[in-house]
């Protein structure tokens, strides 16, 4: 009788096999022979299930981004202010080690993703950023249901993902302080009763 495999499984379990080597190495010293010790099988098994290396990214990536998905979806329930969450938000990437290496990847796929008009990283960015508009939505609502931001704010989800996405590219100059200017940003919409209100 015939095994039968399960691809996508496959697939997904070749990737994530590698996830610390990758992450030790990046990308570009990365070979398919490493990849396929790692995995504990042959190379030619390995381009059965990706075309190259930055397939091989990107199905780590996409496992990544689901976890820190997950994480901030939960954000939303916690019993915080919504300048808390959104802080929590855009430094979700930053705040330990793990964050840090999956923000290191994350740049990587987005280099890929700029030089190669794959549809299907095309795609997954897309409903990334729709998963992450979705999670911002809700703190924005909510904080203007609680009186905590104005009502002018409603619909800035957008906005803030430009805005997270700046601060992870501009994150590998040097001396760039991610806290400082995060705050200096949310000092924009909760002013402190010295700032006065925006009009």
């Amino acid at each position: 009788m015939a095994i039968i495999v399960d691809k996508e499984a496959k697939r997904r379990d070749i990737a994530l096999s590698c996830r610390d080597l990758l992450q030790e190495n990046g990308i570009g010293n990365l070979t398919i022979a490493q990849i396929a010790q790692t995995a504990g099988v042959g190379k030619g098994t390995i381009y059965e299930y990706f075309d190259n290396k930055e397939d091989i990214v990107f199905e780590i990536i996409t496992t990544f981004l689901r976890e820190d998905l997950s994480r901030l979806q939960q954000l939303v329930t916690l019993p915080l202010s919504t300048r808390e969450k959104l802080f929590r938000f855009c430094t979700t990437l930053f705040e330990n080690e793990k964050g840090q290496k999956h923000l290191e990847l994350f740049k990587e796929f987005l280099a890929i993703s700029l030089t190669h008009k794959d549809a299907s990283m095309l795609r997954f960015s897309q409903q990334t950023r729709v998963a992450f508009h979705a999670i911002l939505e809700q703190i924005l609502d909510e904080g203007i249901t609680r009186g905590e931001l104005e009502e002018r704010f409603r619909g800035a989800a957008g906005s803030l993902i430009i805005f997270s996405t700046g601060l992870m590219v501009d994150s590998r100059l040097e001396g760039f302080d991610i806290q400082h200017e995060l705050n200096a940003f949310l000092d924009l919409l909760f002013p402190t009763p010295t700032q006065g209100t925006p009009s």
